[in-house]
């Protein structure tokens, strides 16, 4: 079952993946750079297969690809390009470490892991299961891409978006509801008031369709009209799967006032590292509970601990 917050992999949202070029690109070069000769490739949350098709015309021997939904594309396009004979199309859920009816007696050398959806309260636990699938599944020596996952945060003031505005507006629809209705809606109410902030974690154009080619998905940010910076980045958390074992986002998050203003919330800037190199960018944004107004040189420290986990709401 899908997280609140994960994105639902439909046909419409990989065609706009793969429309995106820029983003297409960075990863399709880094793919074929980390192909060995005759390697045996997992690719995780394959999708439509692309980077499956890439390792193999790379030089891999086999590859298979894992995913939970829309398996039979991924088959009908490895049919189409004759590839069949090399790549095994598996429907399985990895984060359950399933991988039945593949033989295991090789492991994997290189770990195709872009499975992350630009959120971190989702990509987390995406991170802790790259850890798991390699070191269940790949050799010792086996390549994952990306290699690292990297988080900063920027304390800012979104100016198109405010989480106190948006609660008032849904309190006073608890009223106009009952004054309708002769009912009382309140747990629609309290659920509908669980999930704005969520809501609006993402730049609108992350969900626009769009349909021309090439779009651009590489680097993907508010628009600076909507928000106001009032900090300097700051390192939040790198998921390095060159490293022994995963260990989770730290419980806060320290930012340092470089402009003062209206502290309304945090802009997440997710890296994705290849080669050292960023081969995808998004940001996304947490709301504080209740804006506060900052000055130049103050110390501000949010918790990022269960409650921020459900919500996407910071204390």
């Amino acid at each position: 079952m899908a997280k609140p917050g994960d994105i639902p992999f439909t046909v419409d949202l990989h065609m706009r993946l793969l429309l995106s070029l820029d983003r297409g690109h960075a990863v399709q070069r880094a793919v074929a750079g980390a192909v060995r000769p005759g390697a045996r490739v997992l690719d995780a949350g394959t999708g439509t297969g692309l980077l499956s098709f890439v390792a193999l015309a790379a030089g891999a021997a086999e590859a298979v690809a894992v995913d939970r939904h829309y398996v039979e594309m991924a088959r009908a396009l490895a049919a189409h390009n004759g590839l069949t004979d090399r790549m095994t199309v598996v429907e399985g859920d990895l984060s359950q470490l399933e991988l039945s009816g593949v033989d295991l007696s090789r492991p994997f050398d290189l770990l195709l892991a872009f499975i992350h959806v630009n959120n971190p309260l989702v990509d987390e636990d995406r991170a802790r299961m790259v850890y798991e699938v390699r070191d269940r599944y790949c050799a010792g020596d086996a390549t994952v891409l990306p290699e690292a996952v990297r988080y900063r945060a920027v304390g800012c003031d979104r100016l198109d978006w405010d989480l106190p505005t948006e609660l008032a507006d849904l309190d006073e629809a608890a009223g106009t509801l009952r004054g309708a209705y002769g009912l009382d809606f309140q747990p629609l109410v309290d659920a509908a008031m669980q999930g704005v902030a969520r809501s609006a974690s993402r730049p609108e154009s992350a969900v626009r369709p769009q349909w021309r080619s090439p779009t651009t998905m590489g680097s993907l940010r508010f628009p600076r009209e909507d928000v106001r910076v009032l900090t300097a980045s700051h390192d939040f958390a790198t998921f390095d799967y060159t490293g022994p074992a995963f260990v989770g986002f730290p419980p806060e998050v320290r930012l340092t006032i470089a402009t003062p203003g209206r502290l309304s919330g945090v802009i997440w800037t997710q890296e994705l590292l290849c080669g050292g190199h960023s081969v995808w960018t998004t940001e996304s944004y947490s709301p504080l509970a209740t804006p506060r107004t900052v000055g130049a040189g103050d110390e501000v420290t949010l918790a990022t601990g269960d409650e921020w986990r459900a919500t996407n709401v910071l204390a």
